[in-house]
């Protein structure tokens, strides 16, 4: 699926009926632009270490006892979880041969998924998590850090999210049975066979007892894990290097926001590379005007330009009068990272990184950090991105595990890690509830959820798009790319069309969990390579939610993951697509203490304004019935005085009890209040937006 670009002599077209124009250019025919593809080495990382001991202790045995049994029976797999390959980290030149006929499908699971940042966890008890599908426990360990796990105890299938950290913090307690875990999986006490020592050693030691552990990192203050499972999952992940995210001596103005959204992850990728939307979605937030958009320019991305693997780079010029000399580039970094670096003309540059992470089908994490510095010149840039990549090549291997260990070692210096300095340092403390309004979060969720609402009634596609500007080129490559990886089928299962990306259909002759279920089993050429992390979801696919379209088939089994239930089969309202609590509370123990205290203070404001109301009625009553009139009461100015303090404690508790509600419970009334898409209610969002009257008759 392409765009339509502007033609030139000696470009052809054809088009077909619902599907956007497809190009042919001849050598030397029309403009285009640089496009480069980065490949993902060492020397475009940072050296973050890998935390000790992370990797899975969990056989064949242990693994057919902690997942969940499909709903019809399938033969054995080929292979164990435990011999699970990765697949290879590099592609050819064609993106078509990356992922040809009869190759693998792509594997979500082997690249480092990021899980939270870490400011976001309680390091005093277990969290629960989903990503990919897959239910997961964080835990802190007293000295190996923090740990990701399988959430289901070996034991009785129970979810060990509701434990609780033992030990001093260093085993994770099972709180139905106390069944306890060391920072590897391992099962160190049962106390059911406390009376039979050697009982309780077998039953130790036994592979059914353990937990799949999964290689973890702490990079730029986000929990990342390598959800492969497996022997070879802890060297798999070793040698693969971190996305790049900011660059080094970037002032963070925003530090890492996550958010857990009712939008599908291919809505959110899509959002990434469409930088033009700002200015009509978000009228009259901020500096935000339509009037001020201008026709963006910018580059190609042509098919072999796109590599499933290291993804490739967007080169564009600005899309409204403030910024439109600007040179901007987006770098995709299959599958999560997008990074946006804007270069202004007045030698400033501002870049921002999001990341989007599939939870479900129709639920998406999304990260977001935005930073300036100076753009470097030119030449000087080049050499130096040269000679340090050659440099840090030679010197990667050999240093990492030694700056690993120092680096864990200094946790003063981890804390710092992205906080900036000066006022960029200072701001970085401020609790983000403070300051940080979601109505621009609002407004992409509710548009992208009526989006996807529609796609699914009318059943429709990602080919029904037309796409017809330079503006729509990061679009239609970024479903270039779903649709070489296989989105949704690679991740959820199902046998639709991969370019469906709204959709994942179930029921008769079509999807469902059987073709999944077939698929883990080994049937079907090309599945071999697929790990252990990909064989566990698509053998639990039937627990996933059926996404159909119009006369689709609902799954009878919940969504996994605790957030927006029944969505997307079944409907989600405008209060759900708002809700604060299952967007961000929940997930933030920030912000879940911060509406501990809010609450206080507002509790506190609504006493003060009764006590001080009721004492002003009472002086009112004693200057009106007692003989010495006012002066009893010390004149008109105290009372006066006393008045317009209890009127100011009445509007201070009010704008309390309205802020806690907004930043901690739901933004359904302050959507209502400020018009929703219009924003007519923002001062100042009305100067170049008219919004005409009806005339009278």
């Amino acid at each position: 699926m392409w765009a339509l670009q502007s033609r030139a002599p000696g470009v052809q077209s054809r088009h077909s009926e619902r599907q956007c124009l497809r190009l042919k250019a001849s050598a030397g025919a029309g403009w285009r632009a640089r496009v480069r593809t980065i490949p993902h080495h060492a020397a475009l990382t940072s050296s973050a270490p890998i935390l000790p001991a992370a990797s899975s202790v969990v056989s064949s045995a242990a693994s057919a006892s902690t997942a969940a049994p499909p709903a019809t029976p399938s033969p054995p797999p080929a292979s164990s979880p435990g011999s699970a390959t990765v697949p290879a980290t590099t592609t050819t030149s064609s993106t078509s041969a990356s992922n040809s006929a009869g190759a693998a499908p792509y594997n979500w699971f082997a690249n480092w998924v990021p899980i939270v940042p870490t400011c976001y966890l309680d390091p005093a008890r277990p969290t629960p998590v989903t990503t990919l599908g897959q239910p997961l426990v964080l835990w802190h360990h007293k000295t190996e850090g923090w740990r990701v796990m399988r959430d289901m105890c070996p034991h009785r299938l129970a979810p060990l999210s509701e434990g609780r950290v033992e030990e001093g913090g260093t085993r994770l307690a099972c709180a139905y049975h106390g069944w306890e875990f060391d920072g590897d999986g391992r099962c160190t006490r049962v106390p059911q066979l406390a009376a039979d020592p050697r009982a309780a050693a077998t039953a130790r030691g036994s592979p059914r007892s353990c937990l799949t552990s999964f290689p973890v990192r702490v990079h730029d203050g986000v929990l990342w894990a390598w959800l492969e499972a497996g022997p070879g999952a802890a060297a798999a992940a070793a040698a693969t290097p971190l996305p790049r995210l900011l660059d080094a001596g970037t002032n963070p103005i925003l530090d890492w926001s996550m958010n857990e959204l009712p939008n599908d992850y291919s809505f959110w990728v899509e959002q990434g590379m469409d930088p033009t939307h700002a200015n009509f979605l978000h009228h009259g937030l901020g500096a935000f005007r339509s009037s001020d958009s201008v026709p963006m320019r910018g580059g190609l991305v042509r098919n072999q330009d796109i590599d499933i693997k290291s993804g490739w780079t967007w080169q564009h010029r600005g899309y409204e009068v403030k910024n439109q000399d600007m040179e901007a580039t987006r770098d995709f970094q299959p599958p999560f990272v997008i990074r946006a670096t804007y270069d202004q003309p007045n030698g400033s540059r501002t870049q921002i990184c999001t990341m989007q992470v599939p939870v479900r089908p129709g639920v998406c994490r999304t990260f977001f950090k935005l930073g300036v510095t100076k753009a470097p010149k030119p030449a000087a840039a080049a050499g130096a991105a040269a000679g340090a990549a050659s440099a840090a090549a030679e010197k990667a291997a050999e240093q990492q595990q030694a700056e690993g260990k120092k680096e864990e070692a200094k946790k003063g210096e981890k804390k710092k890690e992205g906080q900036g300095s000066g006022i960029f340092g200072l701001i970085g403390k401020i609790p983000h509830w403070l300051f940080m309004s979601q109505l621009i979060a609002d407004q992409d969720v509710v548009m992208m959820c009526r989006q996807e609402q529609l796609m699914r009634s009318e059943g429709l596609t990602r080919r029904d798009y037309w796409l017809n500007s330079r503006s729509d080129e990061g679009v239609a490559a970024i479903n270039k790319w779903m649709k070489l990886a296989g989105y949704p089928t690679s991740l959820w299962g199902g046998s639709g069309s991969s370019e469906d990306s709204s959709s994942v259909r179930s029921g008769s002759g079509g999807g469902g969990a059987e073709p999944a279920a077939a698929a883990v089993a080994g049937g079907g050429g090309g599945h071999d390579d697929v790990g252990a992390g990909a064989a566990h979801s698509r053998s639990r696919t039937q627990q996933l939610l059926s996404r159909g379209g119009a006369g689709g088939v609902t799954a009878a089994a919940p969504p996994l993951g605790q957030t927006y239930g029944g969505w997307p089969a079944a409907g989600i309202t405008l209060e759900q697509m708002l809700s604060r609590r299952e967007r961000h509370v929940r997930h933030c123990v920030v912000c879940q203490r911060g509406e501990v205290f809010v609450g206080r203070v507002c509790v506190a404001l609504t006493a003060a304004a009764a006590l001080v109301a009721a004492g002003t009625v009472v002086a009112a009553l004693v200057a009106a019935l007692g003989g010495g009139g006012v002066a009893a009461v010390g004149g008109w100015r105290v009372l006066a005085a006393a008045a317009a303090g209890s009127a100011a404690l009445v509007l201070a508790a009010v704008k309390a009890w309205a802020f806690k509600d907004e930043r901690f419970v739901s933004g359904l009334r302050q959507w209502q209040k400020n018009g929703g898409y219009a924003m007519v209610g923002i001062k100042g969002a009305k100067d170049k937006y008219k919004i005409q009257k009806p005339k009278k008759q």
